[in-house]
This record gives C-alpha cells, structure tokens and sequence, in this order.
C-alpha cells in the first residue's frame, strides 16, 4: 500500500514540492485570471485555447519555483530538524489553529498572479496568445489575488480543525 500523506510530508521530497505547488498553482492560475479580469483597465478575457497555452508555461514556471523552495529548505534545514518541530507544533494545536502560514498566504497570492501574467507574456511571444494588460493592471490583481491565498490557507486550516475533531488528523503513531 502506499504511503500516508503524512509519511511522505515527513520525507520531504522533491516530488511532494512539486505535486502541492502543481495542486494550490492550478488553483492560484484560475483565481489570477479571474482578478487579471477584474483589475482590468485592459480588457483580459483570455478564451480556454490560450489559457490552456499559457498554462504550459506557467507548469514549467511553478516547478522551478518548487524545485527552488525545495533546495532552499534544504540549505535551510538539511536534516529536517525545524520542519519536524513545526510540524509537532501544529499536530499539537500550538501552531496555526486556523490558517496555515498567514504570511506565506499572502507572498503565495501576490506571487501565483505575477507567475499568471508572466505565462500568459510567454504565450504571446512564443505562441502569438492575445494576452494585453499592464504592468499596473497586473501588480493590482496580484493584490486582489492575495484573498484567494488567505482563502486557501482558511479552507485548508478549517479542514485541519475538522479533521482535529473527528479524530482523524496524521498524528506521530499514525505517520
């Protein structure tokens, strides 16, 4: 059978940076080009061909971001030490009861819209996709884009007090 989600948390591989950044950078595409839209001083509405072509790029972008974050934590924290400790911290409730990384929910939100728009730039100059905005209209969906990481990170904490109290949140035996 396979690995828990716990398990494979504890490892801290590569594979598992990249899989969550791939989940929460699908999530954080579409929401970005939602507020693209509504900060749009130039009318952005990408049909779902040209989407689909900028979102080859953007994969690419978030997995470098992945491998990076991941060899960063590496040089950071090469034995895991710190990520064992925060991680306890949480399972025993001493750490983000509700949200998960307050701050890295807001850098996460602003940072998915700028790599958005920087996908969709590289679609237009290799795939010829009409992508227009500007700098302004980016940096001001960037800003409304950070509802959507504290929304993530909300969703994301929620489920962790509810699965605290039924019983089933990854404790150390369970791992």
């Amino acid at each position: 059978m396979g690995k828990s989600l716990a398990q494979q948390a504890a490892e801290n591989k590569p594979s598992l940076w990249i899989n969550v950044s791939l989940m929460w950078g699908t999530v954080f595409f579409i929401t970005s080009i939602f507020m693209l839209k509504l900060a749009g001083e130039m009318a952005f509405s990408p049909d779902w061909s040209d989407s689909l072509k900028a979102y080859f790029f953007y994969v690419v972008m978030v997995i470098i971001v992945a491998l990076g974050g991941y060899g960063v934590n590496k040089l950071y924290d090469p034995k895991g030490e710190k990520r064992a400790k925060r991680q306890a911290e949480v399972k025993s409730g001493m750490k983000e009861q509700v949200f998960v990384s307050l701050a890295g929910s807001i850098a996460t939100g602003f940072a998915f819209c700028v790599l958005t728009a920087l996908s969709f730039l590289c679609a237009k100059w290799v795939l010829s996709v009409s992508a227009d905005f500007s700098v302004q209209q980016v940096l001001v969906a960037s800003i409304y884009n950070i509802g959507a990481g504290l929304g993530g990170s909300l969703f994301t904490g929620l489920i962790f007090v509810v699965l605290k109290a039924m019983g089933k949140f990854p404790t150390e035996q369970s791992a």
